[in-house]
């Protein structure tokens, strides 16, 4: 009997025990699912809907590459070409897409690989910058501009390799003067201006060299040391 009792507390211990590793599965699962939905929003995922990557931030960055993509290759370059170009158009509009997320955190641009063709440094670190208001302008101007002379080369190649007429160049030129204004426009607006924030600390956006009033009006000293 007492063999009994001891059986049936074991499986009745099992059983709670089950059920309670379930539901803290399913809510850690669902907490997951939650999370990733919030970090997205509404805007869309940053992979998989499309190319290029944060497709719905850059109507520009799809035009472009929709102007030749839907064409036919004729050189052995051009499709090397074009992917670069898409990775290009793909690192401006989710730059484009975490600095003006209200989550303030990196999410779309963590996918994004470093290539030197046309990077300064990995475009989440720019990011991570811009969301902590620590970018220096110059920085970012470099950077912009890398990314602004690297794409025009490549529209100038992708236009031989498929074949593009000289308005359709045209074309190509404004949607890409229009691509490099909004995601200039955008980054400076969200990257250059408020409180600089380190940590979630307040703090300064560059180091300066300081200078007390009083040694202002000193002579500079000549003598020796």
């Amino acid at each position: 009997m007492k063999l009994n009792e001891t059986l049936a507390q074991f499986l009745l211990a099992m059983l709670v025990t089950g059920i309670a590793v379930y539901f803290l599965i399913t809510v850690w699962h669902l907490s997951k699912v939650e999370s990733q939905a919030s970090s997205e929003g509404f805007a869309g995922p940053a992979k998989g809907a499309g190319i290029p990557d944060c497709l719905r931030h850059s109507q520009e960055a799809s035009d472009l590459y929709t102007l030749f993509s839907s064409r036919d290759n004729t050189t052995e370059e051009g499709p090397d070409d074009l992917r670069e170009l898409a990775l290009v158009l793909s690192k401006m509009s989710c730059l484009k897409k975490d600095v003006m997320s209200p989550s303030g955190i990196v999410e779309a641009t963590r996918y994004q690989p470093y290539s030197t063709a046309h990077d300064v440094e990995a475009v989440a670190e720019t990011a991570a910058r811009c969301l902590a208001k620590t970018i220096p302008p110059r920085d970012l101007d470099i950077i912009l501009d890398k990314w602004n002379r690297r794409t025009k080369e490549l529209v100038r190649r992708l236009c031989s390799s498929y074949k593009i007429s000289n308005s359709e160049l045209n074309k190509a030129d404004m949607i890409l003067k229009g691509l490099i204004t909004d995601i200039t426009d955008v980054t400076r607006a969200q990257c250059l201006k408020g409180d600089v924030e380190i940590a979630g600390k307040k703090g300064p956006r560059e180091i300066n060299p300081y200078e007390p009033p009083e040694l202002s009006e000193l002579r500079e000293y000549k003598g020796y040391y």
